[in-house]
Parts: C-alpha cells; sequence; structure tokens
C-alpha cells in the first residue's frame, strides 16, 4: 500500500478536528455547561476551547481527557462519530496524540455495570503525567514491544514486553516511555453512572 500524501493526511486530521469538536459542543450544551464554566474546571483557556469546537485546534489527548473527565464521559465519546447510539454500533475515529503517547480506539462496549474501551497505544521515550480520571476508571496496560514504566507518580512499574499492569485511573498517574517507541493495547473500564472526578483524589463508596 502506497503511503499517504500529506495532503491526505491534513485532510483526515481536520475531519477528526471537526468531528470532535462538534462531540465537545454537544455534550457540553446538553449537560448546560458554559464554555466559561467547562474552562474554569479543565484549566484550558476559553478561547481554546471555543477554537476546539470549531473545529479549528487539533485536540491532544491531554486535552481529550481533562474535557472528558469534566463532562463525566468515557474518552471514546469524544471520539467516535455517533455517541448517542448504542456503545457497540458506533464508530471509531483515528485517535488522538499526546506529548509523548499516541492512542487509537480499537472498540468499545457496554457490561452491566461498565464501559470498556480498548486502545492500541504507542509510548516514546519521555515522561507523561496524568491527571486523575472520573471516580472508579481502572486502566490496564499490556506492553506488545518495549518497555515503559507506568502506574502512581511517585511509585510507577516498569513493564517490559508481555508484561502488564492494572491501577486506578481516578489518582494521578504517568507513562514513561524507556525505549524509542514502545507498543501497548491499553482497556479502560469506566463505571456505569460515575460521577465526575473527585477532586481530593479519594474514590467514592
Amino acid at each position: 500500500m502506497p503511503p499517504r500524501s500529506s495532503h491526505t493526511a491534513r485532510t483526515e486530521l481536520s475531519a477528526l478536528s471537526t468531528s470532535v469538536g462538534h462531540r465537545i459542543r454537544d455534550l457540553r450544551t446538553a449537560r448546560g455547561v458554559s464554555l466559561s464554566a467547562l474552562a474554569a474546571t479543565t484549566q484550558l483557556g476559553k478561547g481554546t476551547l471555543s477554537e476546539l469546537e470549531r473545529g479549528r485546534r487539533n485536540p491532544t489527548l491531554d486535552t481529550l481527557f481533562a474535557i472528558a473527565t469534566a463532562l463525566s464521559v468515557p474518552l471514546g465519546d469524544l471520539l467516535v462519530a455517533d455517541a448517542a447510539g448504542p456503545a457497540e454500533d458506533r464508530h471509531a475515529a483515528p485517535g488522538a496524540h499526546g506529548q509523548n503517547v499516541d492512542a487509537e480506539l480499537l472498540g468499545r462496549w457496554s457490561e452491566p455495570a461498565e464501559i470498556v474501551e480498548v486502545y492500541r497505544m504507542v509510548v516514546r521515550r519521555g515522561r507523561r503525567e496524568s491527571r486523575r480520571h472520573l471516580v472508579g476508571v481502572i486502566e490496564s496496560i499490556t506492553v506488545v514491544d518495549g518497555e515503559i514504566a507506568v502506574g502512581s507518580t511517585d511509585a510507577p512499574v516498569r513493564l517490559v514486553a508481555g508484561q502488564s499492569h492494572t491501577f486506578p485511573g481516578d489518582r494521578d498517574h504517568v507513562y514513561e516511555g524507556r525505549a524509542e517507541r514502545s507498543s501497548t493495547v491499553l482497556v479502560m473500564r469506566y463505571p456505569v453512572g460515575t460521577g465526575e472526578a473527585d477532586p481530593s483524589g479519594e474514590r467514592s463508596s
């Protein structure tokens, strides 16, 4: 297969930005959250959020996580073309890029007590600190090749190919690439009916 042209890549990125922007706007207005309130909660500029909603700014993975947490939705709700229908019927967008992490949504489904999302994730050399997500979120990561350190910011666990680690995503945590490029699979589990992220970092019972 011939490589994609730069024009094709830009077109796909533009389409993703527009799709994600519409999802952010729709979810925000459906919850009655003003742009100013979302800016205050996410610590993102109001102008930045406005540009994101209009598809004029490329969203980063960290930005999308911050917005998803503030709106009390799984990350995948911002990455699918239609988040109004059943989770099993939604089509994934290409994914999102972060400081040293690229994530592509492979699939998501609903179970009685949780929503499960599976991502193909590349972790490049460097350290990415991630703010806590919604209360009760659990992350499980498996390294396909390479080496990473992942988990709590004060005591991340070193993993090499074939090893896995499960940790609470509702605590501040870290992804650290220890190879030039490490391939991983990440599973995120969101409790159904979960509320906003607990600012204290404590789980609700």
